[in-house]
């Protein structure tokens, strides 16, 4: 694992006069001299101001777009991608695979088999698991086509394959795009404003922990709005700067992840981005529910210790305390979405 040794490049950086959500100019310092602790791949050191505004955050200076590739030498997406669903699966799991199939047939349009009855008895938990495996998107019947930005080595892609979709992706890094492709999945290298699709081409638009990585967020939302067919959806997944993690772990908090997530959105900052780009807005049926492992990640992170071991290894006082910290953040979260640690909203294209 590389570590961070030196600054970064000069003329790499660029200033952000105003807030890349809303414009506003408005702000004040939340976290100062920031370093790489996941990756512990990216030099330098990093600011991150609070829009006094609109409530997001964004780091100035931050690197430009041609330096931002320096912040991804390591990354999670860098694995070749795996199988959805394999064959030798247990009785068990196929009985599952079948149960979350009967799940979304019912309730989301799909028209899946092996089917199994839905019991009345299933729990949330199990609930928010079928919904994220179908990007919380219904669906439209056979030919639908969604583009999933950033879409890292497919294996999201694989997971709407198997449920019925046309599937298409773009992603920046180029390893990434390249594990991609060779899985057999139509994944073009670069951003969405590189490449072009007819208007009123797909039926749905995700995009699942990438927004908070653009230097132009908005600007993708924009473009987004007019690659959907009228009635198409675009699904949103990013980190919630005013989660409770962010106010008990503060500059530990593991999704700060300077330099990489240029941009922080707060639930309300989000919901407005969204409607300001003409879309109708959202929540998914159950909040997404991610303090366990986030807590635990940002307590290591606190701690010095490495997160890309294996195993993440906390004293037991620590851990239990960081179990009962999270499952009081969970219980917050399901009663005020806006508190959850990851952000998950559904914008639907007027008809």
């Amino acid at each position: 694992m590389s570590t961070i040794t030196n600054d970064w490049p000069e003329g790499g950086l660029e200033t952000v006069s105003r807030c890349p959500v809303c414009g506003g100019s408005r702000r004040q310092l939340v976290h100062a001299n920031l370093r790489d602790r996941v990756f512990r791949c990216a030099p330098g050191k990093w600011n991150l101001q609070e829009c006094g505004d609109c409530g997001s955050a964004y780091i100035d200076p931050r690197p430009t777009p041609a330096t931002i590739g320096l912040a991804y030498q390591v990354y999670c997406t860098h694995a070749p991608t795996g199988g959805v669903e394999y064959a030798t699966a247990s009785r068990w799991r196929r009985y599952r695979i079948a149960q979350r199939n009967g799940y979304l047939n019912r309730y989301y349009g799909y028209q899946l088999r092996p089917a199994a009855r839905v019991p009345l008895w299933i729990n949330d938990a199990r609930r928010r698991r079928f919904e994220s495996f179908a990007g919380y998107l219904r669906f439209p019947g056979a030919g639908a086509r969604v583009l999933d930005i950033g879409c890292g080595n497919g294996s999201f892609l694989w997971q709407m394959r198997s449920l019925g979709w046309e599937v298409c992706g773009v992603e920046p890094d180029p390893q990434s795009a390249a594990h991609a492709r060779a899985s057999g999945l139509d994944v073009r290298d670069g951003l969405l404003q590189q490449h072009s699709w007819p208007d009123h081409h797909f039926e749905a638009v995700t995009m699942n922990h990438v927004i908070e990585h653009l230097h132009d967020p908005l600007d993708t939302v924009r473009r987004c709005w007019k690659l959907l067919k009228s009635g198409g959806w675009i699904k949103v997944t990013t980190p919630n700067f005013a989660s409770w993690g962010h106010q008990r772990f503060g500059a530990d908090w593991l999704p700060l992840d300077p330099p990489r997530h240029l941009v922080l959105f707060t639930d309300n900052s989000l919901r407005q981005a969204l409607v300001a780009c003409g879309f109708a807005v959202s929540r998914p049926p159950h909040p997404s529910l991610k303090a366990r492992e986030l807590f635990k990640q940002s307590a290591v992170m606190r701690r010095g210790g490495e997160l890309q071991a294996r195993r993440l290894k906390l004293p037991p006082p620590i851990r239990f305390n960081v179990e009962w910290l999270a499952w009081q953040a969970n219980r917050a979260t399901r009663k005020n979405p806006a508190l959850s640690e990851e952000l998950v909203w559904l914008g639907k294209k007027p008809a």
